[in-house]
């Protein structure tokens, strides 16, 4: 058990001669971090290099020297020795916290006199620096024995890993930074120009507060690796003592108003909105501020705001998530990262834990991935919100077509009332037209009665006169039978569709419309070979050949067409059956050719001049029979085509 002191006392010694020892230059190191070096904290800041050189100067125990947030200035005793090897190369001090205010580097020689004095830090002009660096560098003279004396003055956090380097170390340093970098901000870059194409196309207002985000965490991150001063803005000396702190409260205020509006805090979590609103406000005070107050005066506050802000956010967006807010997973994820690593600089910058280059890796890398989640956040907002859009579309599209079939089912029973008020306006005109038709057979019958009676009479009958009487009788009385048969025939159809023969509805329809072509003086002509086949409505086919003689017939009396002709030709083509009505009175105007088929559109005053005639002649042909019919002008006059599909008789 006594052993245990005494080897204590052993390690003691050696890790105190450690920490005092010089430090060696030679050609086999190129890289010196220097660990526990002696330091010496000035209160006040007033103290001279002889003062301090008087100083009892103490040790530290961490990794690398940190002291947090203080007032004080913190000098540092750096003996440095140099083998013959040494100058093979260029040594440099590497001061590689690119925050710190004020650093002077003090060069004695080994007896303590001042050689040189150099200086450098961010409050001092850029140009001045020994190498324009993120970093603080001091060139060191390898062929001499020197004492360093490092002063440093800061209002950020009190933090100074020191390295003694070549050129060679610092170039592969330098070359890896910037790998790193170029990678982070490159990764940046892309996340703002996606998300400032989808705020150009959508003109969101998350994706411009989520820009705003980023730009201004950019900013910020730009200022604390020191690589803004560098490429950015050497010489604006507010950007560079006190922007750093004006760009973080814009940041975090940005940052509420973004997660206010993605999670809608203001109606899903009130509570939380309330706070997370006095939040951004006192931020935005902050961030005026900071365009005025000293640094160190308000990054405390920043500090504080960034260890009571994440666990708000991060509660808020679990809550959502179990409202069934599926992209606040993603949100959680994004800040999980993000603050996380931010919690840890501001803690390692309190002096809550230990250690630099792993810290400032881990904001940085968490960071980038908190962007590329919240960036997912959005996008997964976006696609449920067009998941929704569509449910909704889709719904409407379901009710819309609801509608459309009430509609198109009434439009249907409208067109099938149209067409039979069509249908019995024309038997009207038919029943006009018989009464007429029978004038003539029955004036030919009471003229053989007549003759027949006084033959009779006078006693001059003979069996001849007889039959003949009764051969004219009998066709009178077939032709009005005829006449008969092709009115019932339309009066009451069949509701079936059936297979007929178009000529022979062509001639009922002429038959029917026989007393009205007299009248009109219109000589009609039927031009078929043979005999053609289609199948439908038989008596709905009828009517649209009587729509078309009445429309020759009203045109022919409307226009005064002398010598007045229909031609109706009926031919097959490649299975089709082609069936056209030509006239020679004058045409359609151009104007109006292309809307004679449209319902109610009509140039005449009388019952087909409604526009319903046309109208319904077209709903017939297209949907109860599957054909076409179409209008142009002939050379004299309109020119009706119908196209109906063929079949043969025995099968339709």
């Amino acid at each position: 058990m006594s052993i245990k002191p005494v080897k204590l006392f052993f390690l003691f010694i050696l890790f105190a001669g450690t920490l005092f020892a010089d430090v060696l230059l030679e050609s086999k190191h190129q890289n010196i971090e220097l660990l526990g070096m002696p330091f010496y904290e000035d209160k006040g800041g007033e103290l001279s290099l002889q003062e301090v050189q008087e100083k009892e100067f103490s040790s530290h125990e961490m990794k690398t020297a940190s002291f947090g947030f203080t007032s004080s200035v913190y000098w540092f005793r750096i003996p440095v020795q140099a083998k013959e090897d040494a100058n093979l190369f260029k040594w440099w001090l590497n001061i590689s916290y690119p925050m710190l205010d004020k650093i002077d580097l003090y060069v004695c020689d080994e007896k303590e006199n001042l050689i040189a004095l150099k200086r450098s830090g961010k409050l001092r002009p850029f140009k001045e620096r020994e190498l324009k660096d993120r970093n603080f560098l001091f060139e060191l003279d390898p062929t001499e024995e020197q004492i360093l004396y490092l002063r440093v003055e800061t209002q950020s956090s009190m933090k100074i890993p020191m390295h003694i380097q070549t050129s060679e170390g610092l170039f592969l340093d330098t070359r890896h930074l910037l790998i790193f970098s170029g990678i982070y901000y490159g990764l940046f870059i892309l996340i703002f120009v996606y998300n400032l194409i989808s705020f150009l196309y959508k003109r969101s207002r998350k994706y411009f507060l989520y820009l705003l985000f980023i730009s201004s965490f950019v900013m910020y991150q730009l200022s604390l690796d020191g690589i803004g001063i560098v490429y950015f803005w050497p010489e604006w000396e507010w950007m560079i003592s006190q922007g750093g702190i004006t760009m973080m409260g814009v940041t975090i205020f940005s940052v509420i108003l973004f997660s206010r509006d993605f999670l809608n805090t203001k109606s899903n979590t009130p509570r939380i909105d309330k706070l997370l609103i006095f939040i951004s406000l006192f931020m935005a005070y902050v961030a005026l501020a900071g365009l005025f107050r000293p640094y160190g005066e308000l990054v405390l506050i920043v500090g504080a705001v960034s260890f009571v802000l994440p666990p708000v956010l991060i509660a808020a967006g679990v809550l959502l998530h179990r409202k069934k807010f599926h992209p606040a997973r993603f949100y959680i994820a994004g800040w999980g990262f993000f603050l996380g690593g931010s919690v840890l600089v501001a803690m390692n910058k309190l002096l809550w834990t230990d250690g630099f280059e792993f810290l400032i890796y881990e904001q940085q890398i968490g960071s980038a991935l908190g962007m590329l989640f919240l960036s997912w956040a959005l996008a997964d907002l976006q696609k449920e919100r067009e998941y929704e859009y569509l449910q909704k579309l889709s719904a409407l599209n379901s009710l819309l077509q609801d509608k459309v079939d009430r509609s198109l089912s009434q439009i249907r029973q409208h067109d099938q009332i149209l067409i039979e008020k069509s249908r019995l306006a024309a038997m009207g005109e038919m029943i006009e037209q018989i009464a007429h038709q029978w004038r003539q057979p029955l004036n030919t019958l009471a003229l053989l009665n007549q003759n027949l009676y006084f033959k009779v009479q006078l006693g001059t009958m003979h069996k001849e006169d007889y039959v003949q009487t009764h051969d004219g009788v009998n066709e009178q009385l077939q032709y009005m039978s005829q006449t008969i048969d092709d009115f019932r025939n339309f009066s009451q159809p069949n509701k079936e569709k059936e297979l007929f023969i178009i000529e022979e509805v062509i001639k009922s329809a002429l038959n029917l419309g026989e007393g009205s072509l007299k009248y009109s003086k219109i000589k009609v002509n039927l031009f078929s070979q043979e005999k053609h086949t289609v199948f439908g409505m038989r008596h709905e086919m009828m009517q649209v050949f009587m729509n078309l003689i009445k429309n020759v017939q009203d045109a022919v009396l409307e226009k005064k067409t002398k010598d007045p002709w229909l031609k109706i030709s009926v031919e097959e083509k490649r299975d089709e059956i082609h069936i056209v009505f030509e006239d020679n009175a004058g045409g359609i105007e151009r104007s109006k050719i292309e809307k004679v088929f449209d319902p109610y559109f009509s140039t005449k005053g009388e019952l087909e001049g409604s526009g319903i005639g046309l109208y319904m002649s077209k709903e017939i042909v297209e949907k109860s029979m599957l054909g076409d019919i179409s209008v142009t002008n002939s050379e004299l006059g309109a020119r009706f085509e119908i196209v109906l599909p063929k079949v043969s008789l025995d099968k339709p």
